[in-house]
């Protein structure tokens, strides 16, 4: 079964983990996340977790299909998390 979880669910599991309060607990989740966000130029490297880095996807031509029609994708920014050996051994 594979069940999402969102940003609420791991505030609790750090806020029961960690013995603070919920509201905590979401500040420090939610700072987490803004600080990945307004930083995004920068490759963050989290030691045994993972890299996050901003890259730049190049103009393409794509194709509706269903009527084969092609149009231009424009270039724009992307944002990628890379797992670390440790999270991908832990995976398989």
């Amino acid at each position: 079964l594979n069940v999402s979880k969102t940003k609420k669910d791991l505030a609790s599991n750090i806020s029961h983990k960690l013995g603070i309060s919920h509201i905590h607990a979401h500040k420090l989740v939610s700072l987490f996340f803004m600080y990945i966000s307004e930083n995004h130029e920068n490759k963050i490297n989290i030691h045994n977790f993972g890299t996050f880095i901003s890259r730049y996807s190049p103009e393409r031509i794509g194709r509706n299909p269903k009527t084969r029609e092609e149009f231009k994708i424009r270039g724009r920014k992307k944002f990628s998390y890379l797992a670390s050996e440790t999270i991908k051994k832990t995976l398989n």
